[in-house]
């Protein structure tokens, strides 16, 4: 005879494929959550422009320079981001 705490209850097949979903809409909420952060990010350097400057030729707190650092590797590395995101400063200066 099995128990109750062993046996496995008959569940529609909506319930089980909750958690796959649960995880999928997590996954989904991430990779949103990730994109408007870096695009904040990226955007954030047109107005912040002359501290980094400032910051990056050492001419005031190193704070910005360090911030920046990651954008301006990639920067580095994607000949055709770097082109975008100078165009990008140059609206604001």
């Amino acid at each position: 005879m099995e128990s109750e705490l062993t046996s496995a209850p008959d569940l529609p097949e909506t319930e089980t494929n909750l958690p796959q979903r649960s995880r999928r809409r997590y996954i989904i909420s991430y990779l949103i959550q990730l994109a408007i952060f870096l695009t904040i990010y990226i955007l954030s350097i047109g107005p912040l422009f002359w501290q980094w400057f400032a910051s990056y030729h050492s001419m005031s707190s190193p704070f910005f320079a360090a911030f920046y650092m990651p954008l301006l590797l990639a920067c580095d590395l994607c000949p055709p981001l770097a082109d975008g995101i100078n165009w990008y400063i140059n609206l604001w200066i």
